[in-house]
């Protein structure tokens, strides 16, 4: 029986320092005053222990390298829903899963989600349950061809979808703010200005390295849009309402398909609507 967390780290063969001096390239774990674990870290094991989903005070949890149970299960353990009442922030890195499971939605103090380099195909819809889920970091999941389950949430700041297959943008993210979708498979960005349209802070959307050829203009509707990067598509033209954008210091779309009167006529566009009202816009267009 295990009666303190101390004791769930270190059971079996599955053993983790707890409170080490030095923290680099090793697995270890955090503990409070009153020695439950509250942050654990596990690189490059073997497998993970299913004691972890004991820890009924553990925090952060930071997969990194290393099978759940067995390397022939390829989802995130059910037990995951276990950690429910203290967990909020999850990680899991270099780590191959296809799935999260369902019970992923349970974790409703979660706050960060990170799943990085894995084989992820899909992302469940119970996600949507996560309403305090403020930072998503999904990058480097080339199977991964939709995100529309997070579509909603209320408290989302940050997304970072770059280095995937995803074919569409979020939409109906009211706090979002930091939006990077470098190198996906978008074609369309339709919906954007549904995007950040409950806060005034600074928005920075990157959309770099995917097959978009056509930018809606409703784009000028994006509140406090400061930076936008559309490098590496297959942008024909675009919308001259993005010059309409008061707060946009810098925009970057070079190594599109736009001809020389395309170009002509979004630097007269450029001049007359930044340069003549002393406006700053870092505009920058290669071929």
């Amino acid at each position: 029986m295990v009666e303190k967390d101390e004791d769930a780290v270190t059971l079996d063969e599955f053993t983790i320092p707890l409170n080490p001096i030095s923290t680099d390239s090793i697995s270890y774990g955090w503990t409070d005053g009153n020695r439950n674990v509250t942050h654990l870290k596990i690189i490059d094991k073997k497998f993970i222990s299913p004691m972890i989903f004991r820890l009924k005070y553990l925090k952060r949890l930071e997969i990194r390298n290393t099978c759940f149970f067995s390397c022939g299960l390829r989802q995130v353990p059910r037990d995951i829903q276990c950690l429910a009442s203290s967990l909020i922030d999850l990680g899991i890195y270099d780590t191959k899963i296809t799935h999260l499971p369902n019970e992923i939605g349970k974790l409703e103090r979660l706050q960060i989600l990170q799943v990085s380099n894995t084989d992820l195909i899909s992302l469940p819809n119970t996600i949507k349950n996560l309403r305090l889920l403020q930072i998503i970091i999904l990058t480097d999941n080339p199977y991964l061809y939709s995100i529309e389950p997070l579509n909603g949430l209320p408290f989302l700041s940050m997304l970072d979808t770059s280095r995937c297959s995803i074919k569409f943008p979020p939409e109906n993210l009211p706090q979002l703010t930091d939006l990077y979708m470098s190198n996906n498979k978008l074609e369309k960005l339709i919906g954007l200005e549904t995007l950040g349209n409950g806060t005034k802070d600074e928005k920075d959307f990157r959309f770099d390295m995917n097959c978009i050829d056509f930018v809606s203009p409703n784009i000028r509707h994006v509140k406090n849009l400061v930076r936008l990067t559309l490098n590496d598509n297959r942008l024909n033209s675009l919308p001259l309402d993005i010059f309409e954008i008061p707060t946009l210091q810098r925009l970057s779309y070079h190594n599109n398909s736009l001809d020389d009167h395309e170009l002509k006529k979004l630097s007269m566009k450029f001049n007359n609507s930044f340069r003549s009202k002393s406006k700053k816009l870092n505009l920058i267009v290669k071929t």
